[in-house]
């Protein structure tokens, strides 16, 4: 009977140090994720005054946070007082991924209107600069059905895209940016036909910008230690409500 009592007290010790094991090992592990969410809010708010430097220096928030590790100011930020580099190195958040940066964009191409003629095809071209990246193509037409618009040898409007109904016709579409940037129009139409061309894209800025890591999972959005953890330097105070 002894030995029945002693092996059940055995097997009821183990489990209790299973479980108590499992206990510390939730507790290290929770202890250690709260340690590099502290962690990241203070590599953000580092960051976060590295770029007012920067805004002090030249009055823009870079494009790019990469860029405050540069030496040269960035092509479009030139001869604006740019002191840099203003950290060796952008480090990764605790949990190794990259911590996001956005600013607004901006109009890099304000709405510019062309009209066609019927014979020949007249042709236009418009330059302007922007910031490397992805941008957007704004197109309101009235009534053109035959134009064709490439941006930097590529083509992003179609004639079978044009339509004309309803009036305006909106297409909008995203486009990649380089540099510098021409665009082609070939316009064909009636004397009451136009269209505007619009391009959104991303310069530097003096508005604001938003900084932050997106948690253990490296996902948008998420609860608990996956929560986005977020700097918007127009805000006080500056780390968003509802963070972990």
């Amino acid at each position: 009977m002894r030995k029945g009592m002693a092996l059940v007290e055995i097997l009821v010790s183990v489990a209790i140090i299973f479980a108590l094991g499992l206990i510390t090992l939730r507790l290290v592990a929770s202890v250690a994720q709260k340690s590099k969410s502290v962690g990241a809010r203070a590599q953000i708010a580092q960051l976060a005054l590295l770029l007012e430097s920067v805004k002090d220096d030249t009055s823009l928030y870079p494009v790019f946070l990469q860029n405050l590790a540069s030496t040269a100011p960035p092509n479009d930020m030139q001869k604006k007082g740019w002191h840099g580099f203003y950290t060796a190195e952008v480090p990764l958040d605790p949990w190794e991924n990259a911590y996001f940066y956005q600013i607004p964009p901006t109009t890099v191409l304000p709405a510019t209107k062309t009209k066609p003629r019927t014979t020949p095809p007249s042709i236009e071209y418009m330059l302007f600069e922007a910031s490397p990246g992805k941008g957007t193509l704004l197109i309101t037409n009235y009534g053109t059905t035959a134009n064709r618009i490439w941006l930097n040898g590529i083509e992003v409007v179609h004639p079978s895209e044009l339509k004309n109904n309803p009036k305006p016709q909106i297409i909008e579409k995203e486009v990649d940016l380089l540099a510098d940037n021409v665009f082609e129009i070939r316009l064909t139409g009636g004397k009451n036909d136009y269209l505007f061309v619009e391009v959104s894209g991303f310069m530097p800025t003096d508005k604001y910008f938003i900084l932050g890591s997106y948690g253990k999972d490296g996902k948008e959005g998420g609860e608990g230690y996956n929560k986005d953890i977020t700097w918007r330097s127009d805000t006080y105070p500056n780390f968003q409500r509802g963070e972990t």
